[in-house]
């Protein structure tokens, strides 16, 4: 078997075989979460109606890194499901300064995303949160079954639940991929189980369009890749798309060493200062939302970009098609399939973002599996020391 017409001796000598299968294995993995999910549905639900179902509450989504950024993707979505009471805050700000993130008595539900469930900060942002509030519940969404955060879980009982996923999630490459739409479509689907076969429904047209990309369509993302080689990479994009275009910018710094600048933001954003990032050297990646409404502003900003584009190159990706943005754009990709939410739709366009970096990775010659192998970055991080919470 190939993976993105490279045969298992070429993806070993390119030291690309984890990151390869791990993009490649995403709309099957996803099948598994949607089952897993569903087999344990009244018991999340019950779990996570001791929080909700009080008058007044947070929900804080925290992770480091690639972790950080489910949330940064999902809350915006899951705040208007939840009565505006979603947060989304990193681990790492979580551990340092938890009083001014986390109420001392409301009640909490942090949920915490790992692939390892092993980091420094997971086990810190807890302690320290627990420092400060007494009224804390924990939802624990990790690959790695026997990592910390899945053991206190099985050790602590009635204020702790632990969704494990798939065991081929716990992505062995250095970059997260996998592991992380699949935290992110469990927490999808954990808020959505009262209309649990809607939800699934959709997704299932987002799984058809992402087998297509990783079996077919590869090829095209791989020519965008080639035609251009650009030394600054940006992605732009809406409410969970915004989330998915950080996630997007740290797959291209990680896979290709910091040798490509990276930035996101919105497409609204974007004019108040980081358009200075623009150069003849400049890749901007646009992701169109379905929503009119938001579309409008995507393609003024795509409008004014390419009436003042040099050498610099533009590309689109979307789900519903867009004659005037393929018209406007250096390079298009459409998903076409029916619209939807953009929390649907980030999971197809972060794959796009996933070859990019993959294949540029391998185009300026890294080691996608291990872009630094000389240990300054680490897939899971080394040398932070916990100290005990003082305010």
């Amino acid at each position: 078997m190939s993976i993105f017409n490279y045969t298992n001796e070429e993806l070993a000598s390119l030291k690309a075989t984890f990151t390869a299968t791990e993009i490649y294995q995403q709309p099957s993995t996803w099948e598994k979460t949607i089952e897993q999910v569903r087999s344990r549905a009244e018991e999340i639900k019950a779990f996570i109606a001791k929080v909700i179902d009080q008058d007044d509450y947070d929900v804080i989504l925290t992770g480091a890194g690639t972790s950080e950024f489910v949330g940064n993707a999902l809350y915006s979505y899951l705040n208007r499901q939840l009565n505006y009471k979603v947060k989304s805050y990193a681990t790492t700000d979580l551990t340092a300064t938890p009083e001014n993130y986390v109420s001392p008595n409301k009640p909490t539900l942090l949920i915490s995303y790992g692939r390892s469930g092993d980091s420094p900060e997971s086990v810190g942002a807890i302690q320290s949160v627990e420092a400060v509030s007494n009224n804390v519940y924990h939802l624990f969404i990790t690959c790695n079954k026997d990592g910390a955060l899945s053991k206190r879980a099985n050790a602590e009982g009635d204020r702790c639940l632990a969704i494990n996923l798939t065991p081929e999630t716990l992505d062995k490459s250095f970059a997260m991929t996998s592991s992380f739409t699949n935290m992110y479509l469990a927490t999808l689907l954990c808020f959505s189980l009262d209309h649990y076969d809607e939800t699934v429904a959709a997704v299932k047209e987002v799984i058809a369009a992402a087998k297509k990309l990783v079996e077919e369509d590869w090829s095209t993302i791989k020519e965008f890749d080639g035609a251009f080689d650009y030394g600054r990479i940006v992605y732009l994009g809406t409410n969970t798309l915004k989330g998915i275009a950080q996630e997007s910018a740290l797959k291209m710094l990680e896979l290709n060493a910091g040798k490509i600048v990276t930035m996101f933001d919105t497409p609204l954003g974007f004019r108040h200062g980081p358009k200075s990032i623009i150069d003849n050297t400049t890749l901007t990646v646009l992701y169109l939302s379905d929503g009119e409404y938001q579309r409008q502003y995507e393609l003024d900003l795509l409008k004014e970009m390419s009436g003042q584009r040099k050498e610099n190159r533009i590309m689109v990706v979307c789900n519903a098609p867009c004659e005037l943005a393929k018209s406007l754009a250096n390079y298009y990709y459409c998903f076409d399939t029916p619209a939807k939410d953009n929390i649907f739709v980030g999971l197809d366009f972060i794959i796009v973002a996933q070859l990019m970096a993959l294949f540029a990775s391998i185009r300026n010659h890294f080691t996608p599996d291990n872009p630094c192998p000389t240990g300054e970055v680490n897939r899971v991080v080394k040398g932070v020391i916990l100290y005990p919470y003082s305010k």
